[in-house]
């Protein structure tokens, strides 16, 4: 039977803060590790955060509702005018945080409050997982780290302009924010909602439409009760749809089928595991089997549904790979996609049975986590807690998405 052993690995990774780009990409690296569906046990997560990127970019699954795209900057303005010393100001802003988290409290549980249950002790707060998207948003002006900039916000608010031989001002002062509506007189002070106040939904898709024109995001924030009842972004009505741009379609023509296709590969794994797991350490995983086998059979009957399209897809994969030239995607990666899709092309029924796919995915795992992988590893299979692993296909931060546009379109003032 399964050991009750939790298996605890300790690992640490460590930079030189001399770069605040590269400093927050570490920051988003290590928050990436608390999003839900983030192991990668197949090495897809490169092409998976290029598709979010360009269908909706400054999202995250870690970030929860769409005003906190409004509340961090706030807070920090406030501190800005107060022209405090770095420490002091790291200090403050945490606390603030901290007072935002309580006066959110009143909206209960699961309604996207950051830190509803751990509080003050919120280790991750706000403002380090937003701060990436408002930089992408444009909300956010100066590329700074969080750590950058308190050591230099004090010199922001009320920095004179620079000025001519003739006294008239050449230059005006550097502003990290955009210009957003004011916090209410009562801010941190009592209770708050994520309803967008007036003004604040405008602003935000303003910045949106601005920044990153053409996207799937800016595109529905004209129309974001349309997002509603799609469970992917390729589900939106067909009127939706015919109104985008061939860029758009094209864009959501492959990751519609890299989602769908690939997720044939990574229900293959988990049955593998399941069936090592039984044959090997005696687990009674007769139930998880079966579930999965079913799950492959659906999948496989979608794919033949598909097949025309799925094999038209599959002998163009080189335009796939072209739209994604500049997303640093390894060559590791693209040898196993191109591999298992022209399998699956090829016969997507026997897909899930065949020696040749399970000996792949084997090799992509050891490859991928050597001593940690669980197909060849014993001892670290029996470490596995029957977690299914991408048990649903790549939506590419369809939920959140959804949850901001949402927000839009409850704003009281229209949009547009």
């Amino acid at each position: 039977m399964k050991s009750a052993f939790e298996y605890s690995p300790e690992s640490s990774l460590g930079w030189l803060d001399f770069d605040s780009a590269a400093s927050e990409r570490v920051g988003e690296l290590l928050r990436a590790f608390e999003e839900p569906g983030t192991l990668d046990v197949l090495g897809l997560g490169t092409v998976r955060g290029a598709f979010s990127e360009m269908l909706s970019p400054g999202t995250s699954t870690v970030q929860t509702r769409l005003r906190y795209f409004i509340f961090v900057p706030w807070i920090c303005q406030w501190l800005e005018s107060q022209r405090l010393r770095p420490a002091e100001f790291s200090r403050r802003l945490r606390g603030d945080e901290a007072r935002l988290i309580e006066c959110l409290r009143h909206l209960g549980r699961d309604r996207g409050v950051i830190g509803y249950r751990s509080g003050r002790t919120l280790k991750t707060m706000p403002s380090a997982l937003y701060w990436s998207g408002l930089r992408k948003w444009g909300i956010r002006r100066l590329d700074w780290s969080i750590g950058e900039y308190a050591r230099r916000a004090a010199t922001l608010r009320g920095a004179r302009p620079e000025r001519d031989d003739d006294g008239n001002a050449a230059r005006g002062s550097v502003s990290m924010w955009a210009e957003l509506p004011p916090a209410p007189d009562d801010f941190l002070r009592a209770e708050l909602s994520f309803d967008l106040g007036a003004g604040e939904a405008q602003v935000l898709v303003d910045q949106i439409r601005w920044n990153h024109p053409g996207t799937l995001l800016a595109v529905l924030c004209a129309t974001p009760w349309t997002a509603a009842k799609a469970d992917y972004p390729w589900e939106l009505p067909e009127q939706t749809m015919r109104a985008m741009s061939p860029r758009l379609a094209d864009i959501l023509h492959h990751a519609r089928n890299f989602s769908e296709v690939i997720f044939g590969p990574q229900l293959v794994y988990n049955l593998l595991l399941a069936r090592r797991a039984r044959v090997e350490l005696d687990w009674e995983t007769e139930e998880l089997e079966s579930d999965l086998s079913e799950k492959s059979m659906i999948w496989a009957e979608g794919m033949v549904e598909r097949l025309d399209e799925v094999r038209s897809w599959a002998a163009g994969l080189p335009e796939f790979w072209t739209l994604l030239s500049d997303c640093n995607i390894g060559p590791g990666v693209k040898k196993f996609v191109d591999a298992m899709v022209k399998r699956i092309a090829d016969d997507p029924e026997g897909f899930a049975d065949d020696p040749w796919v399970g000996d792949r995915i084997r090799a992509r795992e050891l490859r991928l986590k050597s001593k940690r992988a669980r197909l060849t590893n014993r001892s670290v299979l029996e470490n596995w807690n029957l977690t299914v692993v991408g048990a649903r296909p790549f939506d590419f931060r369809w939920g959140i998405t959804q949850s901001y546009l949402a927000d839009i379109a409850a704003a009281p003032e229209s949009v547009a």
